[in-house]
């Protein structure tokens, strides 16, 4: 296809536990808030440090969930999953750091642990259909890039049959049949989700993607264009945009040297008439 399509994987859950003396969990609490506050403002290193400190007063799953965000944020993916790992060792049953191991694992392209955890959260009763709708969104995106891809649309459907308002499936099923060059109905998905969230990078991209198909590379570029503008960090309508001025400045110098022969051409019949009869 040439262009590049944003898929939209799942948000990190986080969580909240009790442990320890009153006092511990009074120092903790603190300490975590700083954590948060740094994590929140990009501050990788200070919330590493504050939430390292509150593992020292008392350890549990919900600070190395935590802790396992920060590391997963700076793409050290291997400290992220034995941090998760760690807070699982302390309690199994701890799902926000479970479902974050999977998010780790396909992010470092571990699809097939991914599916697996994934697949273990769905069968867990008692979800909120929230956490379901997820599970199955992140399901598909792993299942698709594994190559999986009826099993993918499979999952997004799934989810989108549990919270029709989930913004994430509307935009892997685009992705999904614009692969399949169903663009009529990859339109219809970015549609749906624009309309639930009119600044839906992920969307204009695809959208953008149609229009580069359809060879119309001006209102392809006005689209990568627009979803930069809603997120400057959508990097498949960064990469797209570039595409696009390579395409157009292709189809200029290629205009420019088809008017330059047209010119030679006529310029010759003008001389080849000019010259005098015999």
């Amino acid at each position: 296809m040439g262009c590049v399509l944003e898929t939209m994987v799942g948000r990190l859950w986080f969580g909240e536990q009790q442990g320890g003396s009153v006092a511990q969990q009074e120092q903790v609490k603190e300490l975590v808030k700083l954590g948060f506050d740094y994590y929140s403002s990009g501050k990788d290193k200070e919330a590493i440090d504050y939430f390292k400190q509150a593992l020292k007063v008392c350890e549990r799953s919900d600070i190395y969930n935590n802790l396992g965000m920060v590391y997963l944020r700076k793409g050290d993916f291997a400290k992220a999953v034995n941090t998760y790992k760690k807070a699982l060792s302390l309690d199994r049953g701890y799902i926000p750091a479970y479902y974050n191991l999977g998010i780790t694992l396909y992010y470092a392209r571990n699809y097939e642990d991914a599916i697996k955890i994934f697949s273990d959260v769905l069968k867990i009763d008692g979800l909120n259909a929230s956490l379901l709708a997820h599970a199955n969104n992140d399901n598909g995106c792993a299942q698709n890039r594994k190559g999986d891809v009826e099993l993918a649309e499979k999952s997004f459907q799934a989810a989108l049959a549990l919270d029709d308002k989930f913004i994430r499936p509307y935009v892997n099923l685009g992705n999904i049949y614009c692969n399949k060059g169903k663009f009529d109905d990859a339109k219809v998905q970015y549609d749906k989700a624009i309309e639930l969230d009119e600044k839906c990078a992920a969307a204009y991209n695809g959208l953008g993607v149609i229009a580069f198909q359809d060879g119309d590379f001006e209102s392809a570029g006005k689209l990568f264009d627009k979803a930069l503008v809603f997120d400057n960090r959508c990097e498949a309508a960064y990469i797209n945009k570039m595409l696009v001025k390579r395409m157009l400045e292709a189809t200029l110098r290629q205009a420019q040297g088809e008017r330059g022969q047209a010119q030679e051409d006529m310029q010759e019949k003008l001389e080849k008439a000019a010259e005098p009869k015999e």
